[in-house]
């Protein structure tokens, strides 16, 4: 009779009163631990900063962004650099540095950054204040967890495989949930801890040529020219014919047809 009685335990627990009991037992002490804890918790930000930087050397600022994120105690995610030339032979540097810096130094290093730029072009500061999101996660955690001591319990006392089953599956499911809470707050972590700047650093080079043209840039230069010429040339010669046409048909052919027939008629007479 013994087995029966242990059979019946687990299901009670997971479909019955016993299952609503101790999440809401668990929640409610997780609450009431929120509440005692809350004006203790540390605030967590998330902090972030994008500025566009001019600079006549944005290789050497590069550098020093490197330097002063190692300074920082943070470190650089990335950097991307591009170069591009204008038709008329303008060059551009644009820059792009990312790097990642302890909370406590994001206003130092803003007045860092702001020092290294010969001008500041924009400027965008955020910050996100996730701390309730934060302190609701370990609530949630905590409670997840004497739900998992529960299931873990009633599972040892469960004696036939449709309740070891049913607390299994159970079981699984509040797992789940702590793996994705505790990734939500490893993430929350890392985004508070570390502040994120995002500079980008152009510089604008104006095409000049100390020392001329050049025999190659000169013999393009009169290559486009001798086409530009050639082309208003042949341009002219249309119009020149758009307007000789119309007056040949007016006025010539008329002349010709006339004094065609004063010839004949003379020839006429002459014979």
């Amino acid at each position: 009779m013994s087995a029966p009685a242990s059979a019946t335990t687990p299901s009670d627990s997971l479909t019955g009163g016993g299952s609503n009991d101790a999440p809401h037992g668990s929640e409610k002490g997780a609450s009431a631990d929120q509440k005692e804890q809350a004006p203790a918790t540390q605030r967590r930000i998330i902090r972030k900063a994008d500025l566009s930087l001019e600079s006549d050397t944005p290789d050497k600022l590069q550098s020093e962004l490197t330097a002063l994120a190692s300074s920082k105690g943070g470190f650089v995610v990335g950097a991307d650099t591009t170069r591009s030339r204008g038709e008329d032979g303008a060059e551009s540097i644009d820059t792009t540095v990312t790097f990642r810096v302890p909370a406590a130094q994001f206003e130092a290093t803003l007045s860092s950054v702001h020092a290294l730029a010969r001008r500041v072009a924009s400027e965008k500061v955020t910050g996100e204040d996730v701390t309730e999101e934060y302190v609701d996660l370990e609530a949630r955690i905590r409670a997840r967890r004497a739900l998992e001591d529960q299931y873990m319990t009633i599972l040892k006392e469960a004696k036939s495989i449709p309740d070891i089953l049913a607390v299994e599956q159970k079981l699984g499911d509040v797992r789940s949930e702590i793996e994705r809470s505790e990734g939500r707050r490893r993430f929350l972590e890392n985004q508070s801890d570390l502040s994120t700047f995002t500079v980008h650093v152009s510089r604008q080079i104006a095409a000049v040529d100390n020392q001329g043209p050049g025999f190659g840039r000169s013999v393009k230069a009169a290559v486009r020219d001798s086409v530009e010429v050639s082309i208003a040339i042949v341009n002219g010669l249309i119009r020149a014919l758009g307007v000789a046409i119309p007056l040949l048909v007016i006025i010539v052919l008329p002349i010709y047809l006339l004094l065609r027939w004063w010839w004949r008629g003379r020839r006429r007479n002459e014979v």
